[in-house]
């Protein structure tokens, strides 16, 4: 039996992972994610944690061969878990770096890894105080623990700065949290990348890396599209052995990691670890296409045959073909009416699949987001530069509102 925590967004696709070769899986549910719990019908074995001493007690019963987070939700209590049942863990003494963005940095200069600059401030003298001492803009003010690009504002001026900070402090998040603490961290110059891997004892297997295309519309990255690499350059070899490095830094051993990194003129340099799989979306198939495996495969590998999961270790990082995912978006908030260029989308040259659409009648106001509100669109392609093109049409179509037919009334 595997126990999957908090198996929302792409937890699914896990899950599924390991169903496809037979095996058992319990879907352990945190009180506050009471809806996900009740509308899971994938699996028979389910639970809600309440509390460590009752979860322990009751997992020990069944004997789990491994704890596994399956979001971004699950991660912390993932961690706890697998450290009082004695099953293959994280290093523990870096548990709270693997999800606090500030602490984070701190354990990278701890271990003597480059990082951005980052100040944390609880209140806005605070804030002040550390503007103040802030000699180069743009800066990057965001929560100091969320996810999919939530409140994250490049801010060209002291005015900009403060404005976005008053924006996001006291308020909730898409953790469900309250930003007590707002991060000011130095904007970082050059081609962002994701670089996944999966850990067995503290090894690090690479699956794929990606470059990501990042607009910044009104002073917030919105992340159109990501395109893998299938052979690396000199400087993207030196980046994923500095995110391996990040990796020991924050004591991950075992399991999935999807790490933020940009290659910038000083070097590669961090933007965010997170010990889960890649999100919010791994229908395989793409992967696969590309790959011969997704990211969720590996894991699931890893747990269920880490003999054959090792020898990959061995292996060269290469894939056959290119894969893009593009994080489709309307120009305007607002109601979709319809979907008229879906049409020019699926004939453009290297298509394979779209997923999550969004819903026709429903409002569409998750522009900047990266949780695929507005729908996720699949390339695969041996011909890198067509697929570059490719893109380029459907982002235009986008930009110009030719993608969605949106009406500005949000009422439905």
């Amino acid at each position: 039996m595997f126990v999957l925590v908090n198996p929302v967004s792409t937890g699914r696709a896990l899950g599924e992972a390991f169903r496809e070769e037979g095996a058992d899986t319990l879907h352990l549910y945190d009180t506050t994610l009471r809806e996900a719990y009740d509308s899971d019908v994938i699996t028979p074995h389910k639970l809600l944690h309440q509390d460590l001493a009752t979860t322990v007690e009751l997992l020990r019963t069944i004997e789990p061969e491994a704890v596994i987070a399956a979001s971004e939700y699950g991660v912390t209590l993932a961690d706890e878990l697998n450290q009082a049942l004695g099953l293959p863990h994280h290093r523990p003494e870096q548990s709270a770096a693997r999800r606090d963005k500030h602490l984070m940095v701190r354990a990278l200069e701890q271990a003597g890894v480059p990082s951005a600059r980052t100040a944390a401030v609880r209140s806005q003298a605070e804030f002040e105080k550390a503007l103040a001492g802030w000699d180069r803009f743009p800066v990057v003010v965001k929560p100091r623990d969320s996810a999919g690009s939530d409140g994250c504002t490049v801010c060209y001026t002291h005015q900009e700065a403060r404005a976005a900070y008053r924006s996001i402090a006291g308020r909730g998040n898409l953790m469900g949290l309250v930003n007590e603490e707002v991060l000011l961290q130095e904007y970082l110059r050059g081609t962002q990348y994701i670089v996944n891997t999966v850990s067995i004892g503290g090894r690090h297997l690479l699956s794929e890396v990606y470059a990501e295309r990042i607009d910044v519309l009104d002073g917030v990255p919105v992340l159109r599209h990501i395109i893998s690499r299938s052979h690396l350059d000199h400087d993207e070899a030196a980046l994923v052995d500095y995110v391996f490095d990040c990796l020991d830094a924050l004591g991950i051993r075992e399991g999935a990691a999807h790490t933020e990194v940009m290659l910038t003129s000083r070097g590669a340099r961090l933007v965010e670890v997170n010990s889960r799989v890649m999100g919010p979306s791994l229908a395989p198939d793409p992967y696969h296409a590309a790959f011969g495996y997704s990211h969720q495969h590996l894991v699931a590998e890893r747990f269920l045959r880490p003999g054959e999961f090792e020898r990959r270790l061995e292996l060269p990082y290469a894939a056959g073909r290119t894969v893009a995912k593009v994080f489709l978006r309307s120009r305007q908030p607002g109601v979709l009416r319809a979907m008229d260029g879906l049409r020019t989308l699926r004939r453009l040259p290297g298509f394979h699949s779209i997923d999550r659409l969004p819903e026709i009648g429903l409002p569409v106001e998750d522009l900047g987001l990266t949780t695929g509100a507005g729908g996720l669109a699949y390339f695969v392609h041996e011909d890198v530069e067509l697929l570059e093109h490719s893109l380029g049409v459907l982002h235009e179509l986008e930009d110009v509102g030719e993608l969605y037919r949106i009406s500005g009334d949000v009422r439905v």
